[in-house]
């Protein structure tokens, strides 16, 4: 005996002879069967009672033709309805399949019969179950594209031309706003800074990006200082129904970060002008408090309280100079100081510490210059030299034996590009978005040491620097991450760029 597949069946039959051999031959899938002989019987049991499943004969005495199967389901459209029938006529169970009923099979009671009968159930439970998966699937799929549909984060799925398939509302606000064509690749029209370039990198992704790989960069506009956007765009490649070939489609995200960009600009102007605005007054109160205990010739409560006042103003200047101190990054604060200074020396300068290390691991480090000979940069020594190290030894970290690591550097219209590119472990599109975070640390990487901090610190010196980072990364695969370096980075009155992404 199998599986019981219907364990409440309704069984309309006018015969008692067939009702006998119909209830024996459902016993091997259904369970308890109950029996009624006509229609009316059968409107009765069903108001009262839920089935499972309802077999019914198809020539009734109380029914015309076959309008009692409409009448059965419209009383339980949700149970199915199998119709049997002693007339081979297939006009007969057609109209009955019209009318409401799963199947119909002919009432033969020939050795088979049990046989046929069990198959068609089982067929039809199959479907059914088949049905609800499907209902849950729509139902979740619904789900997901209204949450996208009204998502803050922009979502689009392009060709490898980059014909836009699908797009929430925010990407198309996002379209709206970079002014461009229909198309990703004509999207970045002259608002967009550098709209050329990275119509190119977009070009050349769409087409090279591997299945699986994530390619992610800061898109920001000319005419709004205010606005900036991280995209991301992710490689899938699915085989096609019925089609002996994969379909190559990509997923663009786009993530509005001008707000984030609105605070740290605020953050920082306070901090400036807060600065600038105590060191004065504050030196004035330390000096006036100093001439009053020489006038109260050191003793009694003025020069008592001189001294207090003098300490207090003493106090804030250290503090002031201690929070915008690079000696005290991890108290939340970095003045970078950019200069000129020639891409090669820096390249070795940041690369010479992990020379040592990568022997050390069998994996191959390299460095290449394509920078015109005796090229400058304009930054901060100590700020380009941690974000190139940072970058070297987490890909370091991240490579196996026999791996390699190459560091690259590149100019173009006076902007330095510097890319450092591993064979290791690479990362999924979702992991990439994390990855610049405070204190993120992958859950796979674990068991690697470290602070979560070397890419934070790097996208923050960047940042600071008015520079851009790309990052391009496949599972298993490896990932490349490029930083670009402004001719002229955004630096104050006193030449100073000023970061508070430290912790």
């Amino acid at each position: 005996m199998g599986a019981i597949l219907f364990p409440h069946v309704f069984l309309l039959e006018d015969d008692p002879g067939h009702a006998v051999l119909i209830k024996r031959a459902l016993g091997d899938v259904c369970g308890e069967v109950v029996h009624v002989s006509s229609v009316a019987e059968g409107i009765a049991a069903l108001s009262s009672q839920s089935f499972d499943l309802i077999v019914t004969d198809l020539n009734l005495p109380d029914s015309r033709d076959v309008t009692h199967v409409e009448t059965l389901h419209q009383r339980r459209p949700e149970t199915p309805i199998v119709v049997l029938t002693s007339s081979t006529s297939l006009k007969d169970g057609v109209t009955a399949m019209k009318l409401g009923a799963r199947d119909f099979i002919v009432k033969t009671f020939d050795r088979d019969f049990r046989e046929v009968l069990n198959l068609s159930l089982v067929r039809l439970h199959g479907a059914i179950v088949l049905e609800a998966e499907k209902r849950r699937l729509q139902r979740e799929m619904e789900v997901l594209r209204i949450a996208i549909e009204n998502g803050d984060e922009g979502l689009a799925v392009v060709d490898p031309t980059g014909e836009v398939l699908y797009a929430n509302s925010a990407f198309r606000a996002f379209c709206a706003r970079c002014g461009g064509g229909g198309g990703l690749v004509s999207l970045f029209s002259a608002r967009v800074h550098k709209g050329a370039a990275l119509a190119a990198s977009v070009r050349e992704k769409l087409q090279g990006l591997p299945h699986g790989g994530v390619w992610t960069t800061e898109l920001t506009f000319l005419d709004d200082k205010e606005a900036a956007f991280d995209l991301s765009l992710s490689a899938v490649e699915t085989r096609a129904p019925a089609a002996d070939h994969t379909v190559r489609e990509l997923v663009v995200w786009v993530r509005d970060r001008s707000e984030l960009k609105r605070r740290e600009r605020f953050q920082r102007e306070i901090l400036s002008t807060t600065t600038h605005d105590l060191k004065g007054p504050l030196g004035a109160i330390l000096l006036s408090a100093e001439l009053l205990r020489d006038t109260a010739g050191g003793v009694g409560k003025t020069s008592e309280l001189a001294l207090r006042i003098g300490s207090s103003a003493q106090g804030a200047l250290h503090l002031i100079d201690e929070f915008l101190s690079a000696r005290r990054i991890q108290e939340g604060s970095l003045i970078l100081r950019p200069a000129p200074h020639r891409v090669s020396d820096l390249l070795t300068d940041a690369v010479a510490d992990y020379t040592t290390i990568a022997a050390a691991r069998r994996i191959t480090l390299t460095i290449r210059d394509d920078t015109p000979a005796g090229a400058n940069v304009v930054v901060d020594r100590m700020g380009f030299v941690r974000v190139i190290g940072n970058l070297v030894s987490n890909a370091l970290k991240f490579t196996p034996a026999n791996g390699e690591v190459a560091v690259a550097a590149r100019a173009s219209g006076g902007d330095v590009t510097v890319s450092v590119r591993d064979t290791g472990s690479g990362m999924e599109p979702a992991e990439v978005q994390r990855v610049f975070e405070r204190f993120s640390r992958l859950e796979k990487h674990r068991e690697v040491e470290g602070s979560g901090l070397g890419l934070f610190v790097v996208r923050s010196v960047v940042s600071a620097h008015g520079g851009e980072i790309e990052v391009t990364s496949t599972a298993g695969r490896g990932t490349t991450i490029e930083v670009t370096f402004p001719a002229a980075p955004p630096v104050n009155e006193r030449g100073e760029l000023i970061s508070l992404d430290f912790t």
